[in-house]
């Protein structure tokens, strides 16, 4: 069998190494959710991230960062901090296996709202796969037992919100660069969240601060890595290691805080990702989303 050494380097190497850096950051995250509040978990990583970026944006000079939507970098970088807070405050709340999974269930939004957004059918195969995908996520949350929480709520929003955002940068994508696109997320996500920190600042401990240094890295980098991925191959054959991220969380939280799914949230599970795999690969999401990222 020949080995496609372009997609190896440029497709297979920086989509996996992206979601090793997610799994390291959701865990870091984990370990400091006891100590600081979701807004300042938000606020430093988004900080973090800005300081790695900056260096790179400064030689392109003030006219790379020109463009004509700002407005709607205001909108995707509001949208993206909602998802990033959703997402932390579902890992302070619950299983951190649940809660990655839970946010990786963006691609059955973003088929959801192809019929509303971008105008595009939904089929009966399609509508099928999306029932099993959100069973998959009535056996996550739970409801009607005392095992149903708010945080497993939340943690599916921050899937919603990761829909949204990603549908919106597809339709900057013709326009927008990746650095550009990266840019405003890092300033606009700092922005929002450090006004938040006039009310939420905590002096954290030198602990904590390395610790969400190290997430913000990984974080940074992690994305950085993933547009690249995406930039350069077909979503179909990026988007999938979303789960590699999951299965990583899921070995990082039976390690560090012996949590292991039950057999709900493992049939759940199960639903969620071949449903989310399914939709990938045979073309169940919309135009928007099989496009590449960025060009």
């Amino acid at each position: 069998m020949q080995v496609n050494k372009r997609y190896i380097l440029h497709g297979f190497l920086p989509a996996f190494f992206s979601a090793c850096f997610f799994a390291v950051m959701v865990a870091c995250i984990k370990i400091v959710s006891s100590e600081l509040s979701v807004i300042q978990l938000v606020f430093l990583r988004s900080f973090v991230g800005l300081i790695i970026i900056f260096p790179i944006i400064i030689p392109r000079g003030i006219q790379f960062l020109k463009t004509s939507v700002i407005h709607m970098h205001l909108i995707r970088g509001l949208i993206s901090i909602s998802a990033m807070t959703c997402l932390y405050f579902a890992i302070a709340n619950i299983g951190l296996s649940e809660a990655t999974l839970l946010n990786a269930a963006s691609p059955l939004f973003i088929a959801l709202l192809a019929f509303p957004i971008l105008n595009e059918r939904i089929n009966l195969k399609i509508f099928f796969i999306l029932l099993i995908g959100f069973f998959g996520v009535v056996l996550i949350l739970k409801p009607g037992t005392s095992m149903f929480s708010i945080g497993a709520i939340i943690g599916l929003c921050s899937g919603f919100f990761i829909a949204c955002a990603k549908i919106l940068i597809r339709y900057m994508a013709n326009t927008e660069p990746v650095m550009r696109t990266v840019f405003y997320f890092s300033v606009f996500s700092t922005a929002y969240s450090g006004i938040a920190m006039i009310w939420f600042w905590e002096t954290p401990s030198t602990h904590d601060l390395l610790i969400m240094i190290f997430a913000g890295i990984c974080a940074t980098g992690g994305q950085m890595l993933l547009t690249y991925a995406f930039t350069n191959n077909q979503a179909s054959t990026v988007s999938p290691f979303t789960y590699v991220t999951v299965m990583m969380a899921t070995i990082f939280a039976w390690i560090g805080w012996g949590e292991l799914p039950d057999l709900s949230s493992g049939i759940g599970a199960f639903c969620i990702v071949s449903s989310c795999l399914f939709l990938i690969f045979q073309g169940g999401l919309p135009t928007a989303w099989k496009r590449k990222e960025l060009n």
